[in-house]
């Protein structure tokens, strides 16, 4: 009696790949997704112990980091010793493996275009009208469910959008409402945009996505 050996043929293993390829597409938006979020948690609880290493410093030198005639021209390594001597044992670098740090008091702050520039933000900023009150720190995010802002800055001539608005201005701190609802932009005739009456974000690209905390 002749023995037959089964095996798939040609066409079935071409099915097979096809459909795992069809299978990994459709989970990878997924995984980058949840990737990204893992990062943003990573990136909000360094925001968080930054705060209190700023207060700290603040509290036991009675000058925000970095904010001293001594140190002309705020470098991340001048916020990192400060920052060190309030108990931190190392400024945070991004999760993904981003070196851009940048961490400026409001004094060394030139423009828009240049807060935007990078992946951390430290700026002291005035708060109930008092200046250098208060400070403001900041992450670019990746996923909306982390974010609470927009920057909706132009990545062309890196100016502001229409009535659109950034954080980093001349509004008092005490003023500014963090926003509770983080959108995607889908109509092409609007731009990214922070809706003041509902605390609304809306974004247009992942880059305009931010995490704020403000003291």
């Amino acid at each position: 009696m002749k023995n037959t050996i089964k095996a798939f043929t040609l066409v079935e293993m071409l099915i097979v790949i096809v459909i795992i390829g069809i299978l990994i597409a459709s989970l990878m938006p997924r995984m980058q997704t949840a990737q990204g979020r893992a990062r943003d948690v990573a990136r909000k609880n360094d925001l968080s112990q930054i705060q209190t290493a700023i207060i700290t410093s603040q509290s036991d030198r009675k000058v925000w980091p970095g904010m001293d005639g001594a140190k002309n021209g705020v470098t991340v390594a001048a916020i990192a010793q400060d920052l060190k001597d309030a108990g931190m044992s190392s400024v945070p670098s991004d999760p993904n493996g981003s070196n851009d740090n940048y961490w400026i008091g409001s004094s060394h702050l030139t423009s828009l275009a240049e807060a935007d520039l990078w992946q951390y933000l430290y700026m002291v900023w005035k708060r109930n009208w008092v200046t250098d009150a208060g400070f403001v720190l900041m992450a670019k995010t990746e996923v909306e469910w982390s974010s609470n802002w927009v920057t909706c800055l132009s990545p062309t001539n890196q100016t502001l959008a229409g009535n659109e608005w950034y954080i980093i201005n001349t509004d008092d701190l005490a003023n500014v409402k963090l926003c509770t609802t983080v959108k995607k932009e889908t109509d092409t005739n609007k731009k990214c945009r922070i809706d003041t009456d509902t605390n609304t974000c809306y974004y247009k690209e992942t880059w305009e996505l931010r995490y704020v905390l403000l003291y």
